[in-house]
Formats: structure tokens, sequence, C-alpha cells
């Protein structure tokens, strides 16, 4: 049996969920965060998703270093 709580992805910034679901991916459910006045995004913990995530992270540490 899956656990439904390991089998989600909690995504605390906007512009990446917003990237994750131009791409394809499904936005499970979104929920105000506790702490603060932010949201959270909850998306399927896939290998695909990870891979979508990695691949941003680079795109995002390029555009850094071709802004230098």
């Amino acid at each position: 049996m899956v656990n439904r709580e390991t089998s989600l992805m909690t995504i605390y910034s906007q512009r990446l969920a917003g990237y994750l679901m131009l791409h394809g991916f499904v936005l499970i459910r979104l929920l105000p965060n506790e702490t603060d006045n932010r949201n959270r995004f909850l998306f399927a913990n896939t290998l695909a998703l990870r891979d979508c995530i990695d691949k941003w992270q680079i795109q995002k540490l390029e555009r850094i270093k071709n802004n230098e």
C-alpha cells in the first residue's frame, strides 16, 4: 500500500510550481502555509518531477551565471 503522504512533494516556490505546471505536471492541491502568507503546492512525487526540478535549478544557475 502506497503511503499518500510520502508520494507527494511539497513545493514552496510559486515560480517553480508554475514551471512544473507549464511542463505538464498536475497540481494536486494548493494549501496555505501555516507560518507565513505563502502557499504550498502539492505534486505527485515522481522521478519525472524530480528530473524537471533539477532541470529548473540548472537553468536558474545558468541565468545567474550569465548575469554576472
